[in-house]
């Protein structure tokens, strides 16, 4: 859930080095989802993506037969921007070059079969805290990134496996009308130029501070 684009040209790089994943063997949910009795509950730790030891906020990840719940509490966000977060799946995480699996690295390689799924977005208010909370269900590819990317979009499989990033996307200032309506509900939304290494930031200077930047910036980690 991455930015992985390049600017309005929506020249893809990094993650979207996904000219490959075209070619990706298509996804089946027979014999994926194991049945369990009760839910898994987890919580974790929110972090900057350029700072894995700070302490920005927590999550709360809960698996059941049915597919993912969530909520994320942060803070120290800036104030009057809009920020989705997307549910990033990696359904095969014993695939993934390293653990917990990452965005640039694993996104891309069709045997992890991972996407980033849109679950939520907000106008963030002068406090600057950010709270968010929704659900992916088994099979759901509505809300999926690389759909939106142009890439054939991969499905929550198993909720039980799956190890699970959750993930926040800026997209800069708020924007009246329309705009912001494509900002709140989509990864490409008022985006022109995206900041960081593939749209990943890299530092507080790649947090969007202009109209039309975008990176994604924060993350939280479930692994199964």
């Amino acid at each position: 859930m991455t930015s992985f684009i390049a600017n309005r040209t929506y020249k893809t790089v990094g993650l979207v080095a996904l000219a490959g994943m075209a070619l990706m063997p298509q996804v089946t949910l027979i014999g994926h989802v194991l049945s369990r009795a009760q839910s898994v509950r987890t919580t974790n730790l929110a972090h900057w993506l350029w700072d894995p030891a700070s302490v920005v906020g927590s999550s709360m990840l809960v698996r059941t037969d049915a597919g993912l719940s969530y909520t994320y509490e942060t803070s120290s966000l800036p104030a009057g921007h809009v920020v989705t977060v997307w549910v990033v799946v990696f359904n095969n995480p014993e695939h993934c070059a390293t653990r917990p699996c990452t965005m640039q690295t694993d996104v891309p390689n069709p045997d992890v079969q991972a996407d980033f799924h849109y679950a939520g977005g907000h106008v963030i208010g002068g406090s600057g805290r950010g709270n968010f909370g929704g659900h992916l269900a088994v099979g759901d590819t509505s809300g999926s990134g690389l759909a939106e990317l142009g890439v054939p979009a991969v499905p929550l499989l198993d909720p039980y496996k799956a190890e699970v990033m959750l993930a926040l996307h800026s997209h800069g200032p708020a924007v009246p009308g329309q705009v912001l309506k494509a900002q709140l509900t989509s990864f490409l939304g008022g985006c022109q130029t995206f900041l960081g290494p593939d749209g990943l930031a890299d530092g507080p200077e790649d947090m969007p501070a202009a109209g039309g930047e975008c990176s994604t910036f924060q993350y939280s980690i479930h692994q199964p």
